[in-house]
């Protein structure tokens, strides 16, 4: 009997412990696995001056993780639907399921219904016509009655005129007015400076935080994780090759000056090839990029960002200044 128990729990154990390493192994992966993506983007060459066709554009942009265990991308103008893939077999978009027969017999219940209330005899209206005849004798009735009273309204009214106001009284009235006409410019006056005074006061709220110590900490780590963050997002190799015109020829040499002042600050996996064209007014691309983002690098900056004590602070500050 205590062999038998024995074994049960060693079963047990064995496959909760077989459990707990699939999941660990897929945390692994989800974690440090990287996610990695592709863009390709090709804008035929056109003459701006013909007008710009959106549906000449091609472009795409596809991701995989995995070794192409799960896959999709989005794609103009082919596919504009998102789609995943895992292992081969579509997820994402869902296929529409066909309609299930239980709308067609809720139909055909409703129809039925319908045929049932048109054979009826219709008793309410015979119902409503009654009581439309009795209404109308009981206005008629009441009619004289109605006349009466505004025949003696009218008299009581006739007999009492409005006596006309003094002097003092409109007097008095004009003063009121005045007063309140120059009540509304000092109202709106006082409005601006309560309002001037609530600036200025935010503004030496947030000023005194901005020069401390803290703030200039938190600053700094969250800058250096920022920027962390944005060179494992950006691509590992780049190609664009590009021609643009303006139709202006001395704005096209503007434009090509600038750029070409840019270009050696790039980085060196950045490759734009970018050639001008003087006397047209035209445009085209060919744009391919890869990259890839770690989870657990993304996921490591925020936490460490998130739960500095500097950063903290800072934010618990700003938080009651703006709600001040």
């Amino acid at each position: 009997m205590l062999a038998g128990v024995l074994t049960v729990l060693k079963i047990i154990g064995i496959t909760l412990l077989i459990i707990l390493a699939v999941l660990l192994v897929i945390l692994l992966l989800v974690l440090f696995v990287p996610i990695f993506y592709r863009l390709d983007a090709h804008v035929p060459e056109t003459d701006l001056d013909e007008g710009f066709d959106v549906q000449k554009v091609d472009a795409a942009i596809k991701f995989s993780w995995l070794l192409f265990a799960i896959r999709g991308g989005i794609s103009f103008p082919k596919e504009k639907e998102f789609t995943v893939r895992v292992f081969g077999f579509k997820v994402l978009p869902k296929k529409e399921k066909p309609e299930k027969e239980e709308s067609k017999t809720s139909k055909e219940d409703d129809d039925k219904e319908e045929k049932k209330t048109e054979d009826k005899p219709d008793n309410s209206k015979t119902h409503e016509n009654k009581i439309e005849s009795e209404s109308l004798e009981e206005n008629a009735s009441g009619d004289g009655s109605k006349d009466e009273e505004e025949k003696i309204e009218d008299e009581t009214s006739s007999d009492d005129p409005k006596e006309p106001k003094d002097f003092i009284d409109v007097l008095w009235d004009i003063i009121e007015g005045v007063s309140n006409i120059l009540k509304i410019p000092l109202n709106v006056f006082e409005k601006i400076a309560y309002t001037i005074s609530r600036v200025c006061d935010k503004i030496d709220m947030i000023k005194s935080p901005l020069e401390n110590e803290i703030f200039q900490r938190a600053f700094a780590l969250v800058k250096r994780k920022l920027i962390r963050l944005i060179r494992m997002i950006l691509p590992d190799k780049c190609r664009i090759d590009a021609m643009f015109g303006l139709g202006d020829p001395a704005l096209t040499a503007e434009v090509y000056a600038t750029y070409a002042a840019v270009r050696p600050f790039l980085p060196k996996k950045l490759r734009i090839f970018i050639g001008p064209d003087f006397d047209r007014k035209v445009v085209y691309t060919d744009t391919h990029m890869k990259g890839h983002i770690t989870i657990f690098t993304a996921l490591y900056i925020a936490a460490t960002c998130y739960f500095n004590r500097d950063v903290k602070k800072t934010i618990r500050r700003f938080k009651k200044i703006i709600n001040s």
